[in-house]
C-alpha cells in the first residue's frame, strides 16, 4: 500500500466482524485512524482484542439513521462491510427480512457519510447476479436478470446499494468505490452451525463427522473462494484508486466444486470420510466464479493465497481457538 492512507481518519462499519477486523488491523499497520461502528450482534470485542487500545470503539445500531450520523462525524473514509448476512438455508426463509435490514443500513450510512466524508466503500455481493450469469462472471452482468433465487432478498438490497451510490455520485459527486466479494473465509470467519456459509460449515462437519458429511444436492456446484487477507487488499486498492461508482469483483479465479471442497477439507484434517449427497436440499446457483480482470488492469490486485494454504490455516485457527468443540450437526447451505 502506499502512504495514501498515513494518518487518514477512518470509519469501518462492521469492523468487530469477520472481515472487518481484518481490514482494521491492516488499516492501523498503513497509518490510518480507525473508529469502529458494530452492533456486536454477529461482530465482536474479540476480533478486535490486539488493537482495541488503538482503535474508536462506537457499539450502534445502523439501522438508526441518527446513529449513522454520529459514527460518521468529522470521518474522511468510511468504509461499510456491516450487513446482516447469514447461509443459504436462513436466506430462503427470510427474503424480506434480509432486504429490508440491509437495504435500510446501506440507505442509513451512506446518505449519513455524504455530508461528512471524502470516500465511501460500498461492499456489494456476488448474490447480486443471477444464476445463469456468464462464468467467469464479467461485472457488466451484475443487473442482468434478477439475482438467484436462494439469496434474492440479499442480493437485490445490494443491488439497491449500488444503485444509490451510482445516483449520489451523480447528484452530490461522492466518491465511491465499489466492490464485489466472493465468498471470502479465513480465521475468524463465523463458525455458528445455523448461520455459517460454505468454507466454515464444511470444516465443522468434518470436524464433526464420524463417518460421513452431507453435501447439499449433487455436490457438483462450483464456487470460488477468496482469503481474508486479499479481500481486505481488494477493498483498501478500490477506495485509493477506484472511487467512480463503477463495481469491481474482488476475489479469486479458482474455481472447485462443493465436492471437491469437502474433499480437501476432509485431507488436510486427516480423516477418512464418506460424502453423501442431499438432492432435496437447495444448492444455490449452479457455478460461480468471477472475471477479475478488471481489478487486476485498473487496481493491480492480484489474491495471493491458494485455496489449499487458505483453508489450511483456517481449520489451524479454529482448532486453536476452538480446542475444546462439541459434536454439533453443523449446517450444509452452499
Amino acid at each position: 500500500m502506499s502512504s495514501f492512507w498515513k494518518d487518514k481518519s477512518v470509519l469501518v462499519t462492521g469492523g468487530g466482524g469477520f472481515i472487518g477486523s481484518h481490514l482494521v488491523e491492516r488499516l492501523l499497520q498503513v497509518g490510518a485512524k480507525v473508529a469502529v461502528v458494530d452492533d456486536l450482534k454477529r461482530g465482536n470485542c474479540e476480533n478486535l482484542k490486539g488493537v482495541k487500545d488503538d482503535i474508536e470503539m462506537i457499539v450502534a445500531d445502523l439501522l438508526d439513521p441518527a446513529n449513522c450520523k454520529t459514527a460518521c462525524r468529522g470521518r474522511e473514509i468510511v468504509m461499510h462491510l456491516a450487513a446482516k448476512i447469514r447461509g443459504v438455508g436462513y436466506n430462503v426463509q427470510h427474503h424480506a427480512e434480509m432486504f429490508y435490514s440491509n437495504a435500510l443500513m446501506n440507505l442509513n450510512i451512506m446518505e449519513a457519510a455524504r455530508h461528512e466524508c471524502e470516500r465511501f466503500l460500498c461492499v456489494s455481493t456476488v448474490g447480486i447476479y443471477a444464476g445463469d450469469c456468464c462464468v467467469p462472471t464479467p461485472e457488466s452482468d451484475g443487473f442482468k436478470a434478477e439475482p438467484e433465487m436462494s439469496g434474492y432478498g440479499y442480493g437485490w438490497a445490494k443491488r439497491l446499494a449500488e444503485i444509490q451510490a451510482r445516483c449520489y455520485q451523480l447528484e452530490y459527486g461522492m466518491k465511491v468505490a465499489i466492490t464485489r466479494p466472493y465468498n471470502v473465509y479465513g480465521p475468524r470467519d463465523h463458525f455458528n452451525p445455523e448461520t455459517a456459509a460454505v468454507v466454515p460449515s464444511k470444516i465443522l462437519q468434518v470436524m464433526q463427522a464420524k463417518d460421513k458429511v452431507v453435501i447439499w444436492g449433487d455436490g457438483l456446484q462450483t464456487r470460488s473462494f477468496t482469503y481474508v487477507d486479499d479481500e481486505v487488499t481488494g477493498m483498501m486498492l478500490a477506495v485509493e484508486k477506484y472511487f467512480c461508482t463503477q463495481p469491481l469483483n474482488i476475489a479469486s479465479e479458482e474455481e472447485i466444486t462443493i465436492k471437491d471442497l469437502v474433499q480437501l477439507i476432509i485431507q488436510l484434517m486427516g480423516k477418512k470420510l464418506d460424502l453423501e449427497f442431499d438432492l432435496s436440499k437447495p444448492t444455490g446457483a449452479v457455478r460461480r466464479c468471477a472475471d477479475i480482470s478488471k481489478a487486476k488492469a485498473l487496481l493491480g490486485y492480484s489474491p495471493r493465497t491458494s485455496l489449499r494454504e487458505g483453508i489450511a490455516r483456517t481449520i489451524a485457527w479454529y482448532r486453536e481457538t476452538h480446542p475444546n468443540t462439541q459434536s454439533v450437526n453443523a449446517y450444509s447451505g452452499v
